[in-house]
């Protein structure tokens, strides 16, 4: 009887042994790096990157697109083609308005679609949110994690399970920004103080997945505007062209 009742349960045994063999040698945390390198690494990840998708979503005070401070910005959905072209999405919110434009970014020139006619038409210099600057080489978010970071650690890895891409654990480092090269990069609009920045950055690739940024409010320190910037689709590339203009 014992022998049987040894023979009926060893195969039961022997798999729980070996998935508790698995579960021990298995590491759940990510490879060690230098916070310092591996922000080195994400941008010149984004560097010679042909370009990508993003999405920008901002909470707090208003950030006006004009200098009028009529329409501010909420978010922007999009994709970039390097060296210098965008198109987004743009939702903005102004006087008894909400309501999405359409932005195509060519260098330093910009189009958008107008809030009422819906017409393209090209914006003067100092109007409108450009997607591309924030990813050019020199000023861009590349520039600022390789140039303008200091306090830079290493956070908790984390799990962005809601994110575009695949479900992974993921690396994380906090720092402080100057603001200086900020407020040019994203048209005046965060900065020129310094920010609170956090990024996730995928393992192996290297590709940065989020970039949050926190900024105090100019009148009351203690509320904060924040930033994200969700990228994605590392090198899928679509067509950006100027619009046609009647």
């Amino acid at each position: 009887m014992m022998w049987l009742f040894r023979n009926k349960f060893s195969p039961m045994l022997w798999l729980i042994g070996l998935l508790l063999l698995i579960t021990a040698c298995s590491d759940p945390n990510l490879p060690e790096i230098p916070a310092e390198e591996l922000v080195q690494q994400t941008a010149a990840r984004m560097k010679e990157s042909d370009g990508f998708q993003f999405t920008i979503a901002r909470d707090g005070a208003p950030a006006f697109l004009d200098p009028g401070e009529t329409l501010s910005f909420r978010r922007a959905t999009g994709a970039y083609v390097a060296p210098d072209r965008a198109l987004a999405t743009v939702r903005v919110i102004g006087p008894g308005l909400i309501t999405d434009v359409d932005v195509i970014s060519v260098a330093e020139i910009q189009w958008q679609t107008n809030v009422v006619t819906g017409d393209w038409e090209e914006l003067p210099p100092n109007w409108g949110f450009n997607p591309a600057v924030l990813f050019d080489d020199n000023i861009g978010i590349q520039a600022v994690l390789l140039a303008d970071l200091s306090q830079v650690a290493l956070a908790e890895p984390e799990n962005l399970a809601e994110s575009e891409g695949p479900d992974e654990l993921i690396y994380s480092v906090t720092a402080v920004a100057s603001g200086a090269n900020i407020y040019q990069m994203s048209g005046f609009l965060i900065g020129p103080e310094q920010v609170d920045i956090q990024l996730w950055i995928r393992p192996e690739t290297f590709e940065l997945v989020r970039i949050v940024l926190r900024e105090p409010e100019p009148e009351y320190e203690e509320l904060e505007s924040i930033w994200q910037v969700d990228i994605s689709n590392y090198d899928e590339l679509i067509d950006i062209q100027p619009p046609v203009i009647e």
